[in-house]
């Protein structure tokens, strides 16, 4: 198939700049080798929106991070994506850690951050009663906030996809090679889960003899090894594990903003951070691995973080906490994000090395590859007559009022049947999941755009469930439906009815 732009990976990055570039007459398609977005880095991430006081001056990073902050309101609203900006403490406890948030606050000025002041103590207790009372001073950064990484990740791919773009899924790039001013990439097909699925609308001969005028790499860890298939090699990435601890949702009210401590050489050390739905998250660490796709938890990492959260936050309990994850970030050997045409390769662009703050500055990041890829091709004059920028979605069922609960059980009998009983979804909002534009084809899938499995008990109700819709409207025989990719399927044989 011959496509005008191919992006790889579909990651936040990934999605928001197919999303940005959907607005033009040019056939785009997005190559991913797991079965949906927001399985790697995105998916695994804090969720916090940076105000940008700590990047280093002059780089790419400070600059994105202080423009996708600014825009990530607008962004949310328009992708009907909860964002809550709650502010941000940075913690000092003695004289040392003081002079550090002077430097910050200092740095911050020079990015161009706004809403930033040093508090004392007393201003800190009254916001944040629960926070270590031996705190001295912080750094308060009113324009920080909260979002959900793995939503904003759908909801840009969604509006990607109402806007035209090919959405290649279970497809891992294994191969790409420049043969007259074309791109000529290999690709391996990487599961079953779409090829039985009956509402999949990927056809074998979408990621057949795939050719592409402009290769957008954002292939996360993996994109030096994407790079260097077209030989580039002026990046490395080191891959590093970072482990969460995530609690009940009594315990989200108790903390306000998003407590960081001061930071160290590995980053901004361990955070104590509400959701937007409500839960309390703590971590991550950063742990240098050797394999790019290692997401296994250790308890002496997750002790670790405990431990560590506890010098800024006193309410911790373990015993409310329902569930333990870990995700790879993407480092880059040259300390700032990699966003550029390749030097060795024209036509071939990189976005690599997005580590923290990527969420924050994915926005701004995908207006400037859009501008990009305007100067290497005449897409200036090509904008659709019709496109959108809005994806609009139903009002959850728990959110909604007694008198709208009502109203929507007596225009939809599927609303009725609720199927996971921790987080009130419906059987009806795991259909609409199902037949959106992106999709959910699993059980993580369901997860991620319902939240159905995310609550207290974690599935242990609903999962049977999920999977029986599934099945019926996928056409996937339920002992074929898998929790994340086709290798990871729930039912070793066929159960008895």
């Amino acid at each position: 198939m011959n496509y005008d732009i191919c992006i790889i990976g579909s990651g936040i990055i990934g999605s928001l700049i197919a999303r940005q570039l959907s607005k033009y007459k040019v056939k785009i398609a997005v190559i991913e080798r797991n079965v949906d977005v927001s399985m790697d880095a995105t998916g695994a991430n804090s969720g916090i929106v940076h105000s940008g006081y700590d990047a280093k001056t002059g780089t790419k990073k400070a600059r994105f991070n202080v423009e996708g902050c600014n825009m990530m309101p607008k962004l949310c609203e328009d992708l009907a994506v909860k964002c809550k900006m709650i502010g941000s403490f940075v913690l000092a406890f003695d004289k040392d850690d003081e002079k550090v948030l002077q430097q910050l606050y200092d740095n911050g000025i020079k990015n161009g951050v706004t809403g930033m002041s040093i508090v004392d103590r007393d201003f800190i207790l009254k916001k944040e009663p629960y926070v270590n009372p031996a705190v001295t001073k912080a750094l308060y950064a009113k324009n920080a906030g909260i979002v959900s990484p793995y939503k904003l990740n759908i909801a840009a791919m969604d509006n990607a996809i109402m806007n035209g773009v090919v959405f290649l899924r279970e497809t891992k790039v294994t191969g790409i090679e420049k043969q007259n001013g074309l791109f000529k990439i290999s690709v391996d097909v990487m599961g079953d889960i779409c090829s039985m699925s009956k509402v999949d609308p990927i056809k074998e001969e979408d990621r057949t003899n795939i050719t592409a005028r402009i290769v957008i790499n954002c292939a996360g860890a993996h994109a030096d090894e994407i790079s260097r298939m077209v030989g580039d090699d002026s990046f490395k990435i080191i891959p590093r594990r970072g482990e969460y601890i995530l609690f009940d949702k009594t315990e989200g009210s108790k903390i306000n903003t998003v407590l960081f401590q001061t930071p160290t050489e590995k980053g901004k050390g361990i955070l104590v951070t509400p959701t937007v739905d409500g839960n309390l998250m703590i971590g991550p660490d950063a742990t240098v691995t050797q394999d790019k796709d290692d997401k296994c938890t250790n308890s002496d990492n997750l002790d670790y973080v405990y431990k560590t959260a506890t010098q800024s936050y006193t309410g911790l309990n373990m015993k409310k906490s329902i569930t333990v994850f870990a995700g790879i970030r993407a480092t880059p050997d040259t300390s700032d994000f990699i966003i550029e045409q390749s030097p060795k390769c024209d036509n071939f662009i990189n976005v690599a090395g997005i580590e923290s703050p990527g969420l924050t500055a994915s926005p701004a990041i995908a207006v400037y590859v859009e501008d990009i890829v305007k100067f290497l091709i005449d897409i200036k004059e090509k904008e659709k007559d019709k496109y959108t920028m809005v994806v609009k979605h139903d009002k959850p069922f728990s959110e909604m009022t007694n008198e709208e609960k009502e109203k929507a059980c007596d225009s939809d009998e599927l609303c009725r049947k609720i199927i996971c009983r921790c987080e009130t979804v419906s059987e009806k909002e795991i259909v609409a999941a199902i037949y959106a534009p992106c999709g959910a084809r699993t059980v993580d899938g369901v997860k991620k755009r319902t939240r159905a499995g995310m609550g207290r008990c974690q599935g242990g109700f609903c999962s049977p469930h999920v999977m029986r819709i599934l099945s019926e409207h996928t056409g996937i025989p339920v002992n074929r439906i898998a929790k994340a990719n086709a290798d990871s399927c729930i039912l070793g044989r066929n159960s008895r009815g």
